[in-house]
């Protein structure tokens, strides 16, 4: 099923988010993102002038993880004008039976976790 099937991730758009770093620690993977808010999310906010999305800061987070597996581990990432890493974008994102597969710049990441979900990060203001 593609992660917009999963209710924890319904108001977000993976496909145009920017992948900033990615952490693993024991049972827990983390993707720092630049994430799309669609309109439906709460914290959704008109585009700032010159962007096409609204965009926040957030952690996509795999918790209580057994399994993961990271190949081709891509490109080394780009800058952007101001200077922070970028690894791409999320170009999919499936999942099966708790097994979630991510691919992109950054490579193909399987992993098998109990849990989901998408953190943001205090607003900028």
């Amino acid at each position: 099923m593609n992660y917009t099937e999963i209710a924890e991730l319904r108001s977000f758009y993976f496909e145009d988010s920017w992948v900033l770093d990615i952490s693993a620690r024991p049972a827990i993977l983390t993707i720092h993102l630049d994430v799309v808010l669609l309109p439906e999310h709460p914290d959704y906010q008109a585009p700032l002038r010159g962007e096409s999305h609204c965009y926040r800061r957030g952690e996509l987070r795999f918790e209580k993880v057994s399994t993961l597996n990271w190949i081709g581990q891509g490109l080394p990432p780009a800058r952007d004008a101001s200077g922070e890493t970028d690894y791409g974008n999320i170009d999919s994102f499936d999942s099966r039976n708790n097994v979630y597969l991510l691919k992109g710049n950054f490579g193909e990441i399987e992993v098998r976790a109990d849990s989901v979900y998408l953190k943001l990060c205090p607003a900028q203001g």
